[in-house]
C-alpha cells in the first residue's frame, strides 16, 4: 500500500465507477422519490397563501375542506416518498458498504508482514468498519443534497418567485454572507473527523492489545496503567466528537441566522417601500 492521497472528485468517480454504477436503477428510482419529497415543500408554501386568506382570514368553510384535504394528501405523499427513498438508498448504501469491506479486507490480507507489524489490528478494524460507514454516510449526503433538498430549495425559490420577486431576491440577501464561514465550518469538522478517526483506531487498538495480553498485564500489575492509558484516548477522543458537533451544528446554525436577516430585509422593504399591491 502506498501513501498517495487524491482528490475528493478522484475517490466519488472511483466509488461510483467500482461500487456505485451497478446500482444505477435503483438510485434514479431513489432519485425521483426524493424529487417528489422536495417537491411537497413548495405544494406546501403555495398552499398558505389560501389557508391563511380564504381560511384563517375570510373564514369560508368552502375552502377549509378542499385545504384540508390538500394538505393531508401532500403530508401523505412527503410520508411515502420519504420511507421509500430511504430504504432505497439504504439498500444500495448496505450492498456498497459490504463489497467495499471485501475488497478492502482482500487487499489488507495480501500485504506483507511488515505492513501488519506496522498497522496494529484495532486499526486495521477501525479502518474496515469505520472508514467504510463514513465514505457510506458522504455518498448519501452528496445524493440527497442534489436529489431532494435542491429539488426542493428550487421548488421552494420558484414559489417565492412567483408570488413576489422583489421579497424572493431580499429572502435571499443573505446567502452570499454564508458561504465563507460555512466553507470556514466545513474545514472545521473534516479536521475534527479526521482526529476523531485516529483516536478511534487508537481506542481500537488498545482495546484489541489489552484483550490479547490480559494474562501479561495480570501477572505484571497492570491493570491501573493500561486503565489511564485508555482513559487518557477516551477523553481526548470526547473532546474532539463534541468539537465536530460544534461545527456540524454551527452550519445549520448559521443557515437560520441568515434565514432571519432574509426575512428582516423582506418586513423592512414591506414596511418603508410603496407597493402596488391593494388591500
Amino acid at each position: 500500500m502506498n501513501d498517495q492521497t487524491y482528490t475528493s472528485g478522484e475517490l466519488m468517480r472511483w466509488l461510483w465507477r467500482d461500487y456505485l454504477k451497478k446500482h444505477t436503477k435503483l438510485m434514479i428510482v431513489a432519485m425521483i422519490f426524493m424529487g417528489i419529497e422536495g417537491s411537497t415543500l413548495g405544494a406546501l408554501a403555495r398552499l398558505m397563501e389560501p389557508m391563511f386568506d380564504q381560511v384563517f382570514v375570510a373564514g369560508q368553510r368552502d375552502a377549509l375542506k378542499w385545504v384540508g384535504l390538500v394538505l393531508v394528501g401532500i403530508f401523505t405523499m412527503r410520508a411515502v416518498s420519504g420511507v421509500i427513498q430511504k430504504v432505497l438508498l439504504t439498500r444500495v448504501a448496505q450492498r456498497t458498504a459490504a463489497d467495499l469491506r471485501i475488497d478492502l479486507l482482500d487487499r489488507l490480507m495480501l500485504q506483507d508482514g511488515a505492513f501488519h507489524q506496522s498497522h496494529p489490528p484495532g486499526f486495521l478494524i477501525q479502518r474496515v468498519q469505520s472508514d467504510v460507514n463514513a465514505v457510506a454516510d458522504v455518498w448519501r449526503a452528496v445524493i440527497t443534497g442534489a436529489g431532494r433538498d435542491a429539488i426542493g430549495l428550487l421548488v421552494l425559490l420558484g414559489v417565492a418567485i412567483s408570488i413576489d420577486p422583489v421579497w424572493a431576491f431580499l429572502a435571499c440577501i443573505g446567502v452570499p454572507l454564508m458561504v465563507l464561514p460555512a466553507i470556514v465550518a466545513q474545514r472545521f469538522v473534516r479536521r475534527r473527523a479526521r482526529e476523531a478517526r485516529d483516536l478511534g483506531a487508537h481506542l481500537a487498538t488498545r482495546l484489541d492489545e489489552v484483550f490479547h495480553g490480559i494474562v501479561q498485564i495480570k501477572l505484571n500489575a497492570l491493570e491501573d496503567y493500561q486503565s489511564r492509558q485508555y482513559r487518557d484516548l477516551t477523553r481526548k477522543f470526547i473532546t474532539t466528537e463534541v468539537r465536530a458537533a460544534f461545527g456540524n451544528s454551527a452550519i445549520p446554525g448559521m443557515i437560520d441566522i441568515m434565514s432571519g436577516v432574509g426575512f428582516m430585509a423582506v418586513s423592512y422593504t414591506h414596511l418603508t417601500l410603496p407597493t402596488n399591491r391593494e388591500v
